[in-house]
C-alpha cells in the first residue's frame, strides 16, 4: 500500500518524523510516539489523535483503496522578510519514502514577485523554532 504525506502550516509540531510502511513516529525533544496505521480501516477517516509531549502529530488520515493518506505538521514562525508578511498553504502531496525531516515542504504565500528569499529554520523573538523566510543575505537571528 503507498503511503503518502501532506504536510500543514502549524504553531507547534512534533521535532521530525519517521515513516516506515505505515508505522509514523513523531519525535518530540528526543522521545518517540509510535503511531500505527496498518489496521486504519479503507474508507476511514481520522480527524485528529492523541498529542505526544504536547503537540499534535496526525491532523488528518484517509485510506483508499489506492493509498494510505497522512496529513502532518510543519512547524512556522513569522517571516523574516522586510515588509513582507509570510503566510503558508499546506504542501503537495508527496510519497512518504521521499520525506526528508530537513526539508520544509509547506509552501510560503505573499512573496509573489520576490526571488531573494529563501525557507530556513529560524527563531522568533519567543525562542520558538521554525521555518521561516527571509532574505538570502540575511544572517539568521
Amino acid at each position: 500500500m503507498k503511503v503518502q504525506l501532506r504536510f500543514l502550516a502549524v504553531p507547534a509540531s512534533p521535532d521530525s518524523f519517521e515513516i516506515s510502511g505505515e508505522v509514523v513516529t513523531a519525535v518530540v525533544d528526543g522521545e518517540q510516539f509510535v503511531y500505527d496505521l496498518t489496521g486504519f480501516p479503507e474508507g476511514g477517516r481520522l480527524q485528529s489523535a492523541d498529542r505526544a509531549g504536547g503537540k499534535k502529530v496526525l491532523w488528518g488520515v484517509d485510506r483508499t483503496s489506492e493509498a494510505l493518506l497522512v496529513t502532518l505538521g510543519q512547524t512556522v514562525i513569522a517571516g523574516k522578510y522586510p515588509n513582507r508578511k509570510a503566510h503558508w498553504r499546506e504542501s503537495p502531496i508527496i510519497d512518504a519514502t521521499d520525506y526528508d525531516p530537513n526539508t520544509c515542504y509547506v509552501i510560503p504565500t505573499g512573496m509573489a514577485g520576490v526571488d531573494d528569499y529563501e525557507v530556513v529554520q529560524g527563531v522568533d523573538v519567543a525562542g520558538n523554532t521554525g521555518w521561516t523566510v527571509r532574505k538570502k543575505e540575511m544572517a539568521d537571528g
